[in-house]
């Protein structure tokens, strides 16, 4: 048993193709570092089922788990943390996959210094409350209907979580140390609110692990640490040109194919008036 984990989760709703682009980049890009594989199979009700990935994994050492399809991501990813014993855990969503070599090295390099208690692939400062998200190809019905279905969701955001900037780790692909997963109040994870809420809410895992004394960092490519006021600037998340991303997910490469305008627009969603300041080191660097 090696004292760092990584936890796949393959959703059977999601068909094979994203797992087999997790597990091509997985084989192409060593991690780096001694680790264990642990595949969680969430809504396969047959051990018949899963047999098509098991057959992609056959000269892969690893081991799996099987769940229900309900708990969205995080309930499988606590009670994985529970049943394996490793000490570090990296946690890999089912539209992961990984962009460079050394990955998990890089990773473990951030989490296993004093004080630091949770990294990331990415992290958002949360939805900033004076935009709305682009409005391309949305019918018309949509457009006119949105200003008011925001504001009446700006008023429920409150209720739930801290306005913008609110920073967290997004749960797609982060490391934490088992001993700080333990500690996690989770209550219900059972709609996707609470989900929700867990990763990015008042009591979210960032904000948990930040409770605790110790920082939340994004990890760049590079195999550099960034700090929360850091992130606009590090070139991952839906800001510049991703090309610091160590790995990616449905919604960065959502990012990565639309047209310049739309790339504009998802970049002034996610970061807001922190673009200018990201601007700004740009050009003092």
């Amino acid at each position: 048993m090696s004292d760092i984990c990584v936890v796949h989760l393959v959703r059977k709703k999601n068909g094979l193709e994203p797992f087999r682009d997790f597990l091509a980049s997985y084989l192409a890009y060593p991690a780096g570092v001694d680790h264990d594989l642990l595949i969680l199979y969430k809504g396969f009700n047959r051990e018949a089922d899963i047999a098509p990935y098991q057959k992609l994994l056959e000269d892969v050492p690893h081991s799996f788990l099987r769940f229900a399809d309900f708990g969205f991501d995080l309930r499988p990813y606590f009670i994985a943390a529970e049943k394996h014993p490793s000490q570090y855990f990296c946690f890999l969503n089912s539209w992961s996959v990984i962009l460079d070599k050394d990955w998990l090295l890089k990773l473990y390099r951030h989490i296993n210094q004093p004080g630091v208690g949770l990294v990331g692939a990415t992290g958002w400062p949360s939805v900033p409350p004076s935009l709305s998200p682009p409005q391309k190809n949305r019918p018309l019905w949509k457009k006119l209907l949105m200003p008011l279905v925001w504001k009446i969701l700006r008023f429920r955001y409150g209720m739930y979580y801290d306005y913008f900037p609110h920073y967290y780790i997004r749960t797609n692909g982060f490391m934490i140390a088992r001993e700080s997963m333990m500690k996690i109040r989770r209550g219900l994870i059972l709609t996707k609110m609470h989900t929700c809420r867990l990763e990015s809410g008042k009591n979210s895992i960032t904000k948990q692990v930040e409770q605790m004394g110790l920082k939340c960092m994004v990890v760049g490519k590079n195999g550099m640490g960034y700090d929360k006021q850091e992130w606009n600037a590090s070139n991952t998340f839906w800001c510049g040109t991703q090309d610091n991303l160590l790995i990616s997910d449905n919604l960065t490469r959502k990012f990565d194919t639309a047209s310049l305008e739309c790339r504009q627009k998802y970049e002034l969603f996610a970061w807001g008036e922190l673009l200018n300041e990201s601007q700004g080191k740009a050009v003092d660097n």
